[in-house]
């Protein structure tokens, strides 16, 4: 379920439109399940998909429903996370105390502090998404950081945002390939990075992407040379970085 929920959230920032069937199947399995782990982490991620693509009131009952079991079961990773997308939909009913730190300064409109609680702890993709919140100064570093990750769908959700007020000399941003690849990896090679953060063996990884193990070999030892890497765990750490992969249960991995 981890792994189908990173590839969703890898897929939707990019912009690939398999997004939508991966997270609605990744949203059947987490329901059918009833485990909140799964409903909050699976909520947060069509949430942030339906933003990506102007449509974030269309999951907000969803959101409302991972937001209360959240909330309820006192986890403040995931509360914080879907209390910001209901936020940024106009639906959230009250700021929950339980939130993580870095959520509650951003709902408390304190973006800078929310951005700077990110950097801290290794999460530019989450300090990209508080930086939007403020000035135009703010905004194009958010904007830097976006294109760096490769996360081409939020991006150019920027540049529109970023034309409307009128701002001047908006960088034009990386080529097609190089937003396609981030770090220099393929499509494939994120694929497969995202399923190996996610604790996938080259078995499992090779049965989800219906390739050969051999292939998967050949892939995993391609993505750790062009990643500067010698071990899974490394690897795991930089796709992290790239906004690629989950930690476990939600939570942001540590800086490295």
């Amino acid at each position: 379920m981890e792994a189908l929920v990173a590839l969703g959230r890898l897929q939707a920032r990019r912009g690939d439109p398999d997004a939508s069937g991966t997270l609605e199947e990744a949203a059947t399995r987490a329901f059918s399940s009833g485990e909140l782990q799964w409903i909050g982490q699976v909520a947060a991620a069509r949430a942030e998909h339906a933003w990506l693509g102007g449509n974030l009131d269309r999951t907000a009952t969803e959101a409302v429903t991972g937001f209360e079991l959240a909330v309820r079961a006192g986890h403040p990773w995931h509360a914080g996370e879907l209390a910001c997308w209901l936020w940024r939909a106009g639906a959230l009913p009250e700021v929950p105390a339980v939130a993580a730190e870095p959520y509650r300064l951003l709902l408390a409109g304190d973006w800078q502090a929310a951005a700077d609680a990110w950097h801290a702890l290794g999460c530019p993709y989450q300090q990209a998404l508080a930086l939007l919140h403020g000035d135009t100064k703010a905004c194009l570093q958010a904007l830097g950081l976006l294109d760096g990750l490769g996360a081409g769908q939020a991006a150019q959700r920027l540049r529109r945002q970023l034309r409307a007020r009128g701002a001047l000399r908006i960088p034009r941003g990386p080529s097609r390939a190089t937003a396609a690849n981030p770090a220099g990896l393929t499509g494939r090679q994120l694929e497969v990075l995202g399923l190996l953060a996610a604790g996938l063996s080259n078995a499992e990884i090779a049965a989800r992407l219906s390739l050969s193990v051999k292939t998967v070999d050949h892939h995993v030892s391609a993505l750790l040379a062009k990643l500067g890497v010698g071990s899974r765990r490394q690897a795991a750490a930089a796709a992290r970085r790239l906004g690629i992969a989950l930690a476990r249960n939600g939570e942001p991995s540590a800086p490295s």
